[in-house]
């Protein structure tokens, strides 16, 4: 069987669990039948440029890689905080009930993804390519720099490559990070979210077309953060060749954060505000 449907198995199984230790009676067995095959698919992910798509093939890596994110949606899904009273239901959350799903701990998440290749990314100082705003705590300097508070469920990295980012409440004057907007406004790139809306291909496709789905690669080298490797070059024109309405900072903003962080130069702007092509950000 090839990795991808091993891994799709896995989601389903995951979240048709009821018991008390899915870790335990689910995600180690299946570690212990399929750990080498589906790692030795993701290998060639690890390192930047190591991998490209020449052409397609069902259940290629960047296919097994979004099937894995999705079981690893759904293992930490009930680390997070729950949806804002007066919020209304996802749509993702329509789709596919996550409150049902099981929950376990940090240290039996981060051991079995260890078994595939992946290691933390420990404590660094507040960076969008490692880390996911939770809650912001509003600053009353408004220049005041993006501290982080609290760590709400561990990252990962396989190589140079983002897996998971690190979700993280923070501090942080409204010239960084608005309360309300960087911690709230829908969540792109990302199949599940307790505490709020989020938006990856797979949403409104059958039952096997949504795993066609790729996972989007960004990767941390020696010189620069990557970000979103597999698209084309950011451009003033969308894909049907109108003038893109947000700012070329607030785009830029988009493809690190994978959401709004502050209020829109033109408000009327935020129905077209998803992120747009691949951005690479030097280091030095």
């Amino acid at each position: 069987m090839i990795p991808a449907l091993r891994v799709r198995r896995l989601f389903h199984t995951v979240e048709e669990y009821q018991g008390v230790d899915v870790f335990l009676t689910v995600v180690d067995p299946w570690l212990d039948e399929h750990a080498g095959a589906v790692r030795e698919a993701l290998a060639p992910l690890a390192a930047f440029g190591g991998w490209t798509r020449t052409e397609y093939e069902f259940g290629d890596p960047l296919e097994t890689l979004y099937a894995l994110s999705r079981v690893s949606d759904a293992l930490i899904y009930k680390f997070q905080p729950r949806l804002p009273p007066g919020s209304g239901i996802p749509w993702a959350h329509e789709i596919h009930e996550p409150e049902r799903w099981p929950h376990g701990t940090r240290d039996q998440y981060l051991a079995a993804f260890s078994r595939l290749g992946m290691a933390p990314i420990g404590d660094v100082a507040f960076e969008p390519f490692f880390h996911e705003v939770v809650h912001v705590a509003q600053h009353e300097r408004p220049e005041a720099p993006v501290e982080i508070t609290g760590t709400v469920w561990p990252g990962l990295m396989l190589g140079e490559m983002l897996f998971s980012r690190t979700g993280v409440t923070v501090r942080a004057g409204a010239q960084h990070l608005v309360a309300g907007i960087a911690d709230r406004s829908p969540l792109h790139d990302v199949f599940m979210r307790r505490y709020r809306e989020t938006f990856d291909g797979s949403l409104g496709w059958g039952h096997n077309s949504q795993w066609k789905t790729d996972f989007r690669r960004d990767y941390l080298t020696d010189t620069a953060f990557r970000f979103n490797v597999d698209e084309e070059p950011d451009s003033e024109q969308d894909i049907l060749g109108k003038p893109r309405r947000l700012t070329p900072a607030e785009r830029s903003d988009l493809v690190r954060h994978r959401c709004l962080t502050r209020p829109l130069q033109d408000p009327a702007a935020s129905q077209d505000a998803s992120p747009g092509g691949r951005l690479t950000i030097s280091r030095t």
